[in-house]
């Protein structure tokens, strides 16, 4: 069905794919696992010539024998939708805001005179028939990316690739979108390429693995076999970056001593209009604890953590910080922010692209009126967030900066104003495998060298294994069960918490 046969690709003199060749037949599926700019997403862009013009592609990209490197323009547009088809990483990005779902999963069949039903298509997903007039907007993460899969196969294809189709996804929704793959591949012996650097996605959804680095495939075979005994260094470094939920191995935390509460939360509710989003939770963080707060999308976390940010003023109930109870206003709340930080989930989108690193670390030193030489307090910031020597970084802009580094200059806008407490939401959801375990590994010796405590806001189980001291479960605006990682994560005394459990891929 499709067969890569010495693909290079250059962008100007960079060759960002090196020499790879890969074959894939119906009903097969197989997994492209490899970190950012290793090549895989060039590779699936390759396949339907979606690349931009300035990429000069070299060998064959045979697609049922035919070579689309040299179709017509007539010839390519009938086999996109139709032959090959592809769901994008970024469903709310790739969907019309302004168009019902149910027009644009007609969009393609008409275009191709494709006889189909949206409602087929939809029941095909998952989906109720009603969502056809919804918006996108009106749907949440795990059903706008269904509708990128119904919209796949609106055309019938024979392959279909599948671009990082669950990262932004929380844990339980992940594993309904692969269930729903998987059922489909096997239903209508579709060939299934599916691209992530994830290796527990691809574990639970492909039979084969082709690993990628520096745009060349440095090892492929069984899932199994790749991922149990791997031959090359970077697939034995992806395997091992994944925390196991109960090997010891992957709890890089000690056990904290028993500490006075730096924060309490107690029989807080925040309400939304109707809609009660936090419904009377109590919650307690001691002076340099971790405490991580996980739950699916939706269930009260960000908005939990911006009431304890004084960014939300709560319907009732009561934030204590150091035995003071949080003002809500005026220089005194000010002041509280500034001992109380918020990392965000997105580097990329809390870093303004105009302001350099220098610029984007002094902001919090700026606003609150911080006195002392800025330079040397943004250096020293810089430098305890393992960026060295700050010199090669004061004058960078976002842009130069790879997300791992993005995320340290996230984290020493925080530092620099020498908090008490960290917010960290979703810290390393957006990272490649090695460097969420460099962001783990700094968050934990800010901990140890600074006494800093930190709320940890995650979907991600294996996160709270590998960090937190003591664990807090989210569901539906309350907090369902609360403990040392080992009692929560081994010992779950919560339906909720043991379905978030089983939902967990493992490598």
């Amino acid at each position: 069905m499709l067969e890569l046969k010495n693909l290079t690709v250059h962008y100007g003199h960079k060759r960002v794919v090196d020499d790879v060749s890969l074959l894939l037949a119906p009903g097969q599926t197989l997994g492209l696992a490899g970190e950012s700019g290793s090549g895989k997403s060039t590779v699936a862009m390759s396949v339907l010539r979606l690349l931009p013009r300035t990429a000069r592609v070299g060998g064959e990209i045979l697609l049922d024998g035919d070579d689309v490197r040299t179709m017509s323009w007539g010839k390519l547009r009938a086999v996109r939708w139709a032959s090959a088809s592809i769901v994008f990483q970024g469903a709310m990005h790739s969907l019309n805001p302004v168009r019902r779902v149910g027009d644009q999963i007609a969009e393609p069949m008409r275009l191709h005179g494709t006889n189909g039903s949206v409602d087929e298509l939809l029941d095909q997903v998952e989906l109720p028939k009603d969502k056809a007039r919804a918006y996108p907007h009106e749907l949440s993460g795990g059903q706008k990316q269904r509708v990128m899969i119904a919209m796949a196969l609106a055309c019938g294809p024979r392959l279909v690739i599948a671009d990082e189709p669950t990262t932004a996804l929380d844990v339980v929704v992940q594993a309904q979108v692969l269930k729903v793959m998987k059922r489909l591949v096997a239903e209508q012996d579709l060939g299934l390429l599916m691209i992530s650097h994830d290796l527990s996605v691809l574990a639970e959804t492909c039979d084969d693995l082709a690993v990628m680095y520096r745009g060349q495939v440095v090892e492929r075979g069984s899932t199994r076999d790749v991922i149990a005994n791997p031959r090359h260094p970077h697939t034995a470094a992806l395997t091992a970056a994944f925390p196991v939920i109960g090997d010891p191995a992957h709890r890089w935390t000690e056990p904290a001593e028993p500490s006075a509460p730096l924060l309490e939360v107690r029989e807080v509710k925040v309400d939304y209009g109707r809609t009660r989003a936090v419904d009377g939770v109590d919650l307690t963080i001691g002076r340099g604890e971790i405490v991580a707060l996980v739950g699916q999308s939706g269930s009260g976390k960000t908005t939990l953590a911006r009431t304890i940010m004084g960014l939300r003023k709560p319907s009732s109930g009561r934030v204590i910080f150091d035995g003071v109870e949080v003002p809500r206003k005026g220089k005194a709340l000010k002041a509280f922010r500034r001992q109380v930080q918020l990392v965000l989930q997105d580097p990329a989108s809390a870093l303004n692209p105009r302001h350099k690193v220098l610029d984007a670390v002094a902001e919090g030193l700026r606003v609150h009126g911080i006195p002392g030489d800025e330079e040397s307090l943004v250096t020293a910031a810089v430098e305890r967030a393992e960026l060295r020597p700050a010199s090669l970084y004061l004058e960078a802009l976002p842009h130069e900066l790879s997300g791992g580094q993005q995320q340290r200059v996230v984290i020493a806008g925080a530092l620099v104003l020498q908090p008490r407490l960290l917010v960290a939401d979703e810290p390393v959801a957006s990272l490649d495998a090695s460097v969420r375990g460099e962001i783990v590994a700094l968050l934990l010796r800010l901990r140890r060298e600074l006494g800093l405590a930190s709320l940890i806001i995650t979907h991600d189980l294996g996160l709270a294994w590998q960090i937190a001291d003591r664990v807090a479960v989210m569901h539906q605006g309350k907090i369902v069960e609360q403990g040392s990682v080992e009692q929560v994560l081994l010992n779950p005394s919560h339906d909720y918490t043991r379905a978030l459990l089983r939902a967990v891929p493992q490598v």
